[in-house]
């Protein structure tokens, strides 16, 4: 039997549901220009015009879906490349791109069609198609899908930009007044930051930290997490609490990342003259969620568990340890067994009134 990883799984889930929206699309099209086929000669088998028109959008829809679903994904594999280029190169690439392949696909949907309703492929099928080609519904047809295709991915950056599934939150006006919920926060900071700055020079530290986060990407898919924020070299990952902590996800992501980076440790080796390391810090607990900002608008989270597991993974380098975790997170993924947890002390954190009890984490 196949078995994907996370990664895998959610580009197929986003290729099926491209698919699914393309057949809408098409329907939608149908709805709006009223599209009537007439066709010369016998229909086969008896088939209606009216299901000969139906079968062709469904496959107008899959032929899309799938060719457009496939330049999505080759997108997402080359994001880190497509980043360095200007939008108006990319745009004008897309555009040339989405000419050819709507082409590739009127062609498709007519040959098909034509076997579907004749049982053959004439020279006349192919000259029809190609003065459709050149006609004014070609260029209806073209705008209409263009703007589909341009939909979709000003959805997902959309998407990307705030986190999944925050977007339909902000929209559906889920945090507009304060509302208590319970997360899990995890910190984690680059080791020696301030002597890699110094070492490599502004610009090349700041690639380190780009290529860094590229490769968290990676673990914060796999292991459901969304970036809440990025804070210099710090990022601050979360979870809704019991999501977070089941199959200790909060806990193993922290290990999945560094494996992502010794697997390309010697990519790291060979630009930075060494392989990233980062500590972490992690706390949860209730707290409080609201919608901020007018012009630049988030769901931010206020409350002592962010403070606290802030200052717990401060704590990492008085105590020479990479990964540190209050009691209650212990407590809660105990069930798991799938670590190793030591009491590290009972700590006077600044700004708390009373001490918290900190773990250091290591694997089996």
């Amino acid at each position: 039997m196949l078995k994907f990883n996370k990664n895998r799984r959610k580009l197929i889930v986003d290729f099926l549901i491209i698919n699914a929206v393309w057949i809408a699309a098409v329907f939608i099209w149908d709805v709006l220009t009223g599209y009537n086929p007439t066709i010369d000669g016998n229909n086969p088998n008896n088939i209606s015009l009216r299901e000969i028109n139906d079968l062709n959008l469904i496959l107008g829809g899959v032929f899309l879906g799938t060719i457009f679903g496939l330049l999505n994904l080759f997108i997402k594999r080359r994001q880190e490349r497509l980043r360095k280029k200007s939008y108006g190169r990319i745009i004008f690439i897309y555009s040339i791109t989405h000419i050819l392949l709507t082409v590739l696909t009127i062609f498709i949907i007519g040959i098909v069609s034509e076997l579907i309703i004749t049982g053959e492929i004439s020279k006349e099928t192919v000259l029809k198609i190609r003065r459709f080609v050149r006609s004014s519904d070609f260029w209806r047809i073209f705008a209409f899908t263009y703007l589909v295709s341009v939909g979709i991915i000003l959805f997902q950056i959309i998407n990307q930009k705030f986190g999944p599934g925050v977007l339909l939150d902000l929209l559906l006006g889920k945090y507009r007044q304060p509302k208590e919920v319970k997360m899990v926060f995890l910190f984690l900071d680059l080791k020696s930051s301030t002597t890699y700055a110094e070492k490599l020079g502004h610009v090349k530290y700041s690639r380190l930290i780009q290529d860094c986060f590229t490769d968290l990407t990676l673990a914060v898919n796999e292991f459901d997490a969304n970036i809440y924020q990025y804070i210099g070299d710090e990022v601050v990952l979360i979870w809704p609490y019991e999501d977070g902590i089941k199959n200790a996800k909060c806990i193993k992501i922290f290990y999945q990342f560094k494996e992502y980076l010794q697997k390309k440790s010697e990519y790291y080796t060979n630009l930075y003259g060494f392989v990233p390391q980062f500590k972490a810090g992690i706390n949860g607990g209730t707290l409080m969620a609201a919608e901020v900002g007018v012009i630049k608008r988030s769901i931010a989270y206020h409350g002592d568990v962010i403070n606290t597991a802030s200052r717990i993974q401060g704590l990492c380098n008085s105590f020479k340890e990479e990964f540190l975790a209050s009691k209650l997170i212990i407590t809660d993924l105990a069930f798991y067994n799938s670590f190793n947890c030591s009491f590290i002390d009972n700590i006077q954190l600044k700004g708390k009134k009373e001490k918290v009890d900190i773990y250091a984490i290591k694997q089996c």
